[in-house]
């Protein structure tokens, strides 16, 4: 069945038949008329209702434009439609009164044009501000899902000493997670560093290496601090504390306990591993590796990592462990943390041999792999499409 969508109006149209079709997930009735151009698309018809609608949540601009992953957006509107769904881009804000408002992607015109649809069918997260999720507006919005049980993936950012405590309870994952604290105050810290020599320094709330660093402590209890773009030396863990506390303590810092990588040509390297959800439970998209170039602290692209395929490192040992970290990973994300449609991980292997999970990311970024990618927006549309229920 064609939709079309009067802007005027603000309203969604049939021009096919005069049956009773209705719209989104609170079955909004489609009134027939005669089409007179605007956006249009094709779209399924279920027990009498169109769809599906797809609702993408995310954050607006004071000036209309969208934030966050907008190519993503794009090429979900585009790979739906090829489907014959619909899929809407809003903010928190734009839902109420049994309506959302936000923007969709009008191909033939390439722009995004603004809208007003009922109620999604499932919505995917994808708010790409922490502070957004913490906000009123995005609690009333996540409660009105629930209250039309509208199904609703990847529910919030990860912390990464809550992600610890939930995984340090499972017997597979306990043992791949370096030991990790929460950096609260100053002795806690200084002790963790006396025992491990060497700690990573993350917040809390972070992905793509972002306000990293590496802490060490020499024999003369001097201390060096490094970043992917600098160092710093302090005569004691006293100053070094004095200088960098009000950032630690501001953006909620962990420290990890130092992990010794494997090395490919003498760097680096890690897994980078997007998992999806399916029927048969979760499950790899691909897996990709990652390898520092110019510092071996971290191994992300825009602190100077680069790409090499898993086919440079693969054996059965290694895809027999990224299927069962795949599994295990996404039956206790969901089960402690709301429902994950997809997920990526960062892990790697230690120069003993050992297995180790670096962090998992609840809002992936694309991933370099045309195939990974590819495939990622394949399996997004099938769980998308499964959950709405067409």
């Amino acid at each position: 069945m064609k939709l079309w969508y009067d802007p005027w109006q603000e309203l969604w149209h049939q021009d096919e038949t005069q049956e009773l079709v209705t719209f989104g997930s609170n079955r909004v009735r489609l009134p027939s008329r005669q089409a007179e151009g605007g956006f249009s698309a094709e779209v399924k018809v279920k027990d009498g209702n169109a769809g599906p609608l797809i609702g993408i949540l995310a954050s607006m601009s004071p000036q209309g434009t969208i934030l966050g992953n907008t190519s993503l957006f794009t090429v979900l509107q585009k790979q739906a439609i090829a489907r014959s769904g619909l899929t809407i881009v809003f903010p928190p804000e734009g839902t109420g009164n049994g309506s959302i408002t936000g923007c969709m992607f009008d191909l033939k015109r390439n722009r995004w044009l603004p809208v007003c649809t009922p109620l999604p069918h499932v919505v995917y997260n994808r708010v790409p501000l922490r502070k957004t999720e913490k906000s009123l507006a995005f609690r009333e919005a996540t409660a009105l899902f629930e209250e039309w049980q509208i199904p609703f993936f990847n529910p919030s950012f990860i912390d990464k000493f809550d992600l610890y405590e939930i995984f340090s309870k499972n017997p597979f994952l306990e043992l791949l997670l370096p030991e990790t604290i929460r950096v609260d105050e100053p002795k806690t810290l200084k002790d963790f560093l006396v025992h491990h020599k060497g700690v990573y320094l993350k917040p809390s709330l972070s992905s793509r290496g972002s306000g990293l660093y590496l802490l060490r402590r020499h024999s003369d209890s001097s201390i060096e601090l490094e970043s992917p773009a600098a160092k710093w030396s302090y005569p004691s863990f006293e100053h070094f504390w004095d200088s960098k506390k009000e950032g630690l303590l501001k953006r909620n810092y962990i420290a990890q306990a130092e992990v010794v990588p494997a090395k490919i040509d003498g760097k680096r390297f890690d897994f980078r591993i997007h998992i999806h959800d399916s029927p048969e439970g979760y499950k790899v998209t691909g897996v990709g590796i990652r390898r520092a170039q110019t510092q071996n602290l971290t191994t992300h692209v825009p602190k100077g990592g680069i790409i090499l395929p898993y086919e440079k490192v693969r054996t059965m040992e290694h895809d027999l462990f990224i299927k069962k970290l795949a599994r295990e990973a996404g039956s206790l994300l969901s089960r402690h943390m709301g429902y994950f449609g997809e997920f990526s991980i960062d892990a790697g292997i230690t120069e003993s041999g050992n297995y180790v999970l670096y962090e998992v990311n609840s809002k992936p970024m694309a991933f370099d792999e045309t195939e990974i990618e590819n495939a990622r927006i394949e399996k997004l549309l099938d769980l998308m499409f499964r959950k709405s229920g067409f």
